[in-house]
């Protein structure tokens, strides 16, 4: 019997997988990429499991479902400060928003008045 340790390092593989493999095939078929999208957040929300920023950006924040750029989403360029880039998701239209860099963070003068 497996313990719960290498329960879910085996349920992170798979999900890991089948997000891969759902936006890989995108183009060919949408619905069963969607599909195994689907199946995908079940096994992480099943085990607790977060995913890493390379492959959080394929998941729309509004209807919790596959987007890839190109294929069922918009992208963007945001010219404000700091950029931004806007991909609009073509099934319910949430704008999911990546942030390009903030420099005046670094800067030190984040919560402190202009004098």
């Amino acid at each position: 019997m497996k313990g719960r340790r290498a329960a879910r390092e085996e349920a992170t593989a798979t999900a890991r997988r089948l997000l891969e493999s759902a936006v890989a095939h995108a183009a060919e078929n949408l619905e069963s990429s969607r599909a195994s999208a689907e199946l995908a957040r079940k096994v992480r929300l099943r085990f607790n499991i977060r995913l890493g920023d390379d492959l959080k950006r394929y998941t729309c924040r509004g209807c919790k479902g596959l987007i890839v750029p190109g294929v069922n989403a918009r992208v963007r360029l945001g010219h404000g400060d700091p950029p931004a880039i806007r991909i609009t998701c073509a099934e319910c239209g949430r704008v999911n928003r990546k942030i390009l860099g903030r420099p005046y963070i670094r800067s030190g003068k984040v919560g402190k008045p202009d004098s």
